[in-house]
Parts: C-alpha cells; structure tokens; sequence
C-alpha cells in the first residue's frame, strides 16, 4: 500500500528532480553533504540517517512537496533485486556511486555472482539515467570504470586518477584537525575545508561536489557550505568522553575492508595514548583475527577485540605477560577495563558494526552508568535513541552473573563484588559424572581435586549442581566442585553454582584435560579461548567471559596420532597410569601457586 500511494504521489511530482545514491560505503555522508549544498540554494528534501529499503524511499517520495527542487535518496543494494522497486518509483536526473566492495557479499553468493553481482545490482541506478541525466562516478573504482564506460548519460568522474573531472590532489586530516581537500577542476585549483575525519570521506566530499555541478551549482559556490559539514553519527565522529578522553565514533558498520583507514587515522593522529576497540567484522574468521590484530597493533598503544570471537586475536600476544592486546566477551566487560585504564589524553577508536555491537554504549556510560548491556540486541538504532538504555532491561545482564577480570588487591567493579567482601576461590574438576567414566582421560579433572580433597580432609557434599567440598589453601578457604553434568553441558551447572556463592568468574579455576599438550606437562593459562574443548567452551559460554583461570593437564601420549574425540573417554593407559600420581601433584602445586591471585580477603 505504501509502494503504490508512494508511486501515485511521485507522479505529481513533475517539477522534483531525483537524485539516487548508492554503492558499497559512503552513501549516507554523500546523501547529507549533497543536502548541505543543494539546500543553500533550493527547497531539498531526502532520505534520513541511514534508511535506504525499499520502504523507506517510498516514505521519503510521500513526503516530498512539490516545493521541493530536489529529493535526494539514498538506495542500499543489500541484495539482488534490491533496486528493483525503488526503480519503479522514481527516474532519477542525477545518479552517484561511491564505490563497490564487498558489503553484503553473502547476499549475492548464492547464486553464483559475488562482487560481480554486487555491482550489477548497483549499476542499476546508473542505467536508469534518462540520456539528460548525469552520472557522478568514482573513477578510482575499476568496477564503477566499468560501468561508466556502459553509461549513456553525462558523466562526472571524481577521484584521484588524471582522468577525473573533479580531481582530488591532496587530502589531510590528522587528529585533532579535521579533513582538508586540495581539488583541480577546469584548469583551477580550490581548497575544501570541512569538520569531517578521515581521508576516506573524501570521495563523499567529491561526490557531492560532482551533485551540485550537476545541479548547476558553479564549484565557487558548492564548496563553502561544506566547512559546515559533520561527521554523521558513527562515522567517524568525534565524541568528548568526559575526563580529557576523546572517542573516535566509527561504529556504524564494519566489514573487513573498512577497518584499515580508521586505524591508520588513530596511528597517525597526535594523542598521548591511542586505543582501538574492535567489535564485530562481519567476514572476520580463523587466523584473520590473529592477523589482523598484528596489525592493528602497528597503530595502536592498546588494542581491545569484544565478541564471542575476541579470543582468537589473542593468539597475536607476544607472551603471557603482553597486556597491550586484550579481550572479552562481552561489552560489560570492556566498559569496567576502560574504565579502569583510560586516562587523560587517551584517543579511543570505536570500530565495529551497530546492529550487533552498540560500541557508543562505552561512550554513553562514561557519562551516566547504563543499564541496558544485552549482548546482540538486534535493534538497528543508535543506543542513545533506545528507552532501554537506562531502564533495566528483562534480557540484560541482571539475569545473569555479572563477570568481570579482577586482579588480586584491584579494585572491584560496582555492583560486582561490594567493598569488604571476602571472595572465596572455587576450583572445579571437569569430568563426565559415572562409574564407567572413572579412569578415561576426560576425567582427570576429577582426578585432581578428589586427590585435593582427600590431602585436605574435604568431605564432599551433595548439592542441586554437583559435588561440594571445602578445604584449607594457603590460610584460605577454597570451595572444590565437580558439575554434575555430562562435560560438553558444565557450563550452566558451573554458572549456578558460581552465583549461589558469589564467586566471579576469575576467582574460579578450571582444571581439565588438554589433548594439545603432551603427558607429563600440565600448565596454567589465565585467560583465552576454549582452543576447541567442549567442556571449556560450555563453561566459557554460559559465564559469559574468558577470564577464567585453567589448569591444563596434558593428555596427549607420545607417539599418539588419535584425534582429541577419539581419546578423551578411552582409558588412561598402563604406563600413562604409573605417573599420574606425580603429575596430579604438579598441577596440585600449580593450583597452590594460583590462590593468591585469585582469593582476595577483603577488598
């Protein structure tokens, strides 16, 4: 019903002239300069934000007068057939595409198509240009090129290459000073000043320069009004955090091509500390997050992955003592360490996709502590715009145990541990409950705090979630767990139990098996991923973090070419039998040494 009102009121339109946007990055800043511009010199209305759906260009038609000398509109081709209908909506006078990458690329694959699918399903407002039209095409872009040299329409080439009709020759834009443009169009040289960020946001600059020409607009007079010209909201935009911290807001999406300019901004930016946060990617996987966090690292004093996948660039950690690359699963988690170590001077990157992440979350709770801290909400809006954010919500993190890394005699986060508490430790064996599963590798987790138990006279007790006992370490007392839960579903058993005793997750040690370490040594890890073990990777879900201590004991026989699933419920064998009792005191041994970190009297 929308569609068709929409198309019937367009047809009273005859004296509004369209202008369509699109391409993979940089629509809605082109859409809002190329408003700033028009606007200066006729009645011009447009898309809003970022809403470029089908609907939403037919919301933005309704509301067009014929007043209007122009209605620009944004149109996203998110996948194929997607320009389809607001093609029978309007004809547009003037067509703009930015760029093609690879944004929505899963959309497209398909069939078959790819990037190529991508750009044949933008190249579709190009080819809606009536012969009296114009094309402003990025002519850096080798698949726009292409699609260009198809057109029949005028075209106005903007970029760098000699061929450009509007030409960039140089753009700066070093932190704390905003982007400037040197351009060369019709044998003269101009000079753009804008408040943007980013040389990546000169070609929405160019773009909506090659608009107003089109318009008619000498570039005389296009080019002032752009020292008016904003950062739009999570694009990067430039946020007092309060306390002498400034955020780089570029939080709105995040595919993997767009994370380099950014970073390159925030490495050569002038700042005391430079720290980027890296939410979700959306074609991050395997050995990308490894690599890309050696690189991020080259611009970066800190560097910060959030996500349920922000373990794996761990692995790009020069040691165990390497806190300036970190990570953690939830966005809670990441608001208490920035609070924690953000200090006057600081530049903070924000780099990750809204709809998943809500980035500016770590912004708004430096100013008023929020309430809302639902990990992948869905909504499709700015936080700040949601009545969720300081009412507390039925999904949000109350339902949960609240998790956070604590280092011993370091402050608590609020509303974790109160001041004055006394925090007990909680080692837990992971096993498979039953007799037939006794002597199997799994088990060895078991194996080690009913040996604890037993050194220490813990009697054990019977409670809804498993086995209980309390003993004496180190002048403190130290809770003993085994779940009772079959390995690969502990984590909800260990999660209820962690909350019925207060214990935050880094004050409770893991002990497990490890196929990936050899028999004979067992190790300690103080947080990470589950590097592929079930148990590990329950418990990891359901406490929400990876600040969680282990103890590893390696489990892999030499000379065995087994895989982990193929073992781990087999029995131990003879010879693995004789040096479990020395082995079960060395990871004994490494527990002791662990207590202190993670028993914390008092705080």
């Amino acid at each position: 019903m929308v569609l068709a009102k929409a198309y019937l009121h367009r047809m009273r339109l005859s004296k509004t002239k369209f202008i369509g946007i699109t391409g993979s990055a940089g629509k809605t800043t082109t859409t809002n300069l190329c408003r700033l511009i028009l606007s200066a010199f006729y009645p011009v209305t447009g898309s809003q934000g970022s809403l470029n759906t089908p609907f939403a260009t037919a919301e933005t038609l309704l509301a067009t007068e014929k007043k209007h000398e122009f209605c620009i509109l944004e149109i996203g081709g998110f996948k194929t057939g997607a320009l389809d209908l607001p093609m029978r909506l309007f004809t547009p006078k003037i067509s703009v595409l930015t760029n093609i990458g690879k944004e929505h690329i899963s959309a497209f694959k398909g069939k078959g198509e790819g990037v190529e699918g991508i750009a044949a399903e933008k190249a579709k407002l190009i080819k809606a240009l009536p012969v009296d039209g114009t094309a402003v095409l990025n002519i850096d872009d080798a698949r726009v090129k292409a699609i260009g040299e198809q057109c029949r329409a005028r075209i106005i080439w903007v970029g760098r290459d000699e061929g450009a009709i509007i030409r960039l020759l140089e753009a700066t834009s070093r932190y704390p000073e905003s982007l400037k443009l040197k351009i060369a169009y019709q044998g003269k040289t101009y000079k753009v000043i804008t408040q943007l960020h980013g040389t990546q946001l000169a070609l929405s600059v160019l773009s909506a320069l090659g608009v107003a020409v089109a318009a008619g607009i000498s570039l005389e007079d296009a080019i002032p009004p752009l020292v008016e010209a904003q950062p739009e909201d999570g694009r990067m935009q430039i946020v007092d955090g309060g306390e002498g911290v400034t955020f780089i807001r570029d939080d709105y999406k995040a595919p993997l091509w767009s994370l380099y300019a950014p970073l390159e901004y925030l490495g050569e930016a002038i700042a005391t500390r430079k720290i980027a946060v890296i939410g979700s990617v959306s074609d991050f996987y395997g050995d990308k997050y490894k690599q890309f966090a050696r690189e991020a690292r080259k611009h970066a004093d800190i560097v910060i992955f959030v996500g349920q996948s922000a373990h794996r660039a761990l692995r790009a950690r020069k040691d165990e003592n390497d806190q300036a690359l970190q990570g953690f699963a939830t966005m809670r988690e990441t608001a208490d360490y920035l609070r924690k170590i953000l200090q006057p001077g600081d530049l903070v990157l924000l780099k990750g996709s809204s709809k998943v992440d809500h980035l500016e979350r770590l912004v708004l709770d430096r100013q008023q502590a929020i309430q809302c801290w639902r990990e992948r909400c869905g909504l499709e809006i700015f936080c700040y715009n949601c009545s969720q954010q300081y009412k507390e919500s039925s999904t949000s993190h109350s339902t949960q145990l609240t998790i956070y890394p604590i280092e011993a005699n370091e402050a608590v986060p609020t509303g974790v541990v109160h001041p004055g508490t006394t925090i007990t430790t909680v080692i837990v064996g992971l096993g498979n409950p039953g007799k037939e599963y006794e002597n199997t590798v799994h088990n060895i987790g078991y194996r080690v705090i009913d040996t604890l138990a037993t050194r220490h006279n813990g009697i054990w007790q019977t409670v809804e979630t498993g086995q209980v006992c309390s003993i004496e370490l180190n002048d403190a007392t130290v809770k003993l767990f085994k779940p009772d839960a079959f390995m690969n579903l502990t984590g909800p058993k260990l999660q209820h139990f962690l909350t019925s005793t207060g214990c935050p997750p880094s004050h409770c040690i893991i002990v497990h098996d490890d196929m990936d370490i050899e028999l004979g040594k067992v190790k300690y890890k103080r947080e990470g991923g589950d590097a592929g073990h079930r148990g590990v990777k329950s418990c990891l879900a359901a406490l929400g973090t990876y600040a969680v201590p282990r103890i590893r004991f390696g489990v892999r026989e030499p000379g065995s070419d087994k895989k982990a699933g193929e073992q781990v419920l087999t029995d131990f064998s003879a010879t693995a039998l004789t040096q479990l009792p020395q082995l079960i005191e060395q990871a004994m041994a490494k527990i002791l040494q662990t207590i202190p970190e993670t028993t914390s009297p008092d705080i």
